[in-house]
């Protein structure tokens, strides 16, 4: 068995990686000349150089293959436009070369994201057959992508997958809070109490274990599936497991969303004058100020045997762990 990963260097790519590895599966990861392969130092892979906004360059990268996990994607941008392009058109792309140069392909899995369904409500969890309506700019281009690939559904077996927050080793987009806590510091979003906001989380081992399970089973072509942790947490549990996890004792310090609010515009502000996206920012702000971000994993768990280990407290404390050996905590 042959698989292709693409985003191959990241967080979630590079641990996909592993448990390729793991699972017996030859891997290709395709990468540009620039792409750093820190992450990958553990994973045993071929390469083939590629880019999603060049489709004369994915010939080499799809033929050959048994299973693509398009994992790549851009989730900051300094315009809706580049998010598009990215998200959107990249995946295009990458769909366009498969019907030309691997018909044959068993499975394409493409990991979306719940930013794509849009937010929940705090009494019930987001279920696959709920409407979508995302509240941001990045949400609405991954939204974009899964119209492109269940578009082909007819004509190339796919799979998309949508996880929530994702946490664990290498991770720096929860670093942030990690660091608070490290301090003695409770980061808590908003002034009410209590928190009425509920969000799911899943750790990356959990993830890319279901990502490869979308992609190995016979089960799941056509099919969209959310891969989460068990429970659901208000803001203020999350960072207090986390907290617990780390055996730390913190102060609670509560963040005002008009706070929030101002602190984005300056991020935008200073993303546009130097031409380089922050992770915060006026796009970001919208997911924030949503009421909820859950999801149900019950359909994963059915069709694909999708069973999540890790709990937020000793994930965290893993995680935490993993900061501290490498130098990042």
């Amino acid at each position: 068995m042959k698989a292709l990963v693409t985003g191959a260097t990241g967080f979630v790519g590079s641990t996909l990686c592993e448990e390729l590895n793991k699972r017996g599966v030859e891997v290709r990861a395709m990468l540009r000349k620039t792409s750093s392969r820190e992450n990958l130092v553990n994973a045993k892979f071929s390469e083939v150089e590629g880019d999603l906004r060049a489709p004369e360059k994915l010939r080499a990268a799809v033929e050959g293959v048994d299973v693509i996990f398009h994992v790549a994607g851009v989730v900051t941008a300094l315009t809706r436009e580049d998010f598009f392009t990215s998200n959107e058109r990249g995946t295009v792309n990458l769909l366009d070369a498969v019907e030309a140069y691997n018909p044959g392909l068993k499975r394409f899995v493409y990991v979306s994201s719940l930013a794509a369904a849009g937010p929940s409500t705090p009494s019930r969890p987001n279920i696959e057959s709920d409407p979508c309506h995302p509240v941001s700019d990045y949400g609405a281009s991954k939204l974009a992508g899964e119209i492109a690939v269940l578009g082909r559904k007819e004509r190339i077996p796919v799979t998309v997958v949508r996880p929530p927050a994702v946490y664990g080793p290498r991770d720096k987009g929860v670093l942030t809070f990690f660091q608070f806590i490290a301090k003695g510091l409770l980061p808590c979003l908003g002034l009410a109490k209590p928190d009425p906001h509920r969000y799911s989380f899943v750790h990356v081992e959990d993830l890319v274990q279901g990502i490869a399970a979308a992609g190995l089973s016979e089960k799941g072509a056509g099919e969209v599936y959310y891969l989460t942790g068990d429970g659901v947490h208000s803001w203020e549990e999350v960072m207090g497991l986390m907290a617990e996890g780390m055996k730390k004792k913190t102060f609670t310090v509560r963040l005002p969303i008009p706070l929030l609010r101002l602190a984005a515009r300056v991020c935008s502000f200073i993303s546009k004058v130097t031409g380089k996206p922050l992770p915060f920012s006026n796009d970001k702000i919208k997911e924030i100020e949503a009421p909820a971000w859950s999801c149900s994993g019950e359909k994963a768990k059915r069709d694909l045997g999708f069973a999540p280990y890790w709990g937020l407290k000793d994930g965290a404390a893993q995680t935490a762990a993993w900061y501290r050996e490498n130098g990042w905590l």
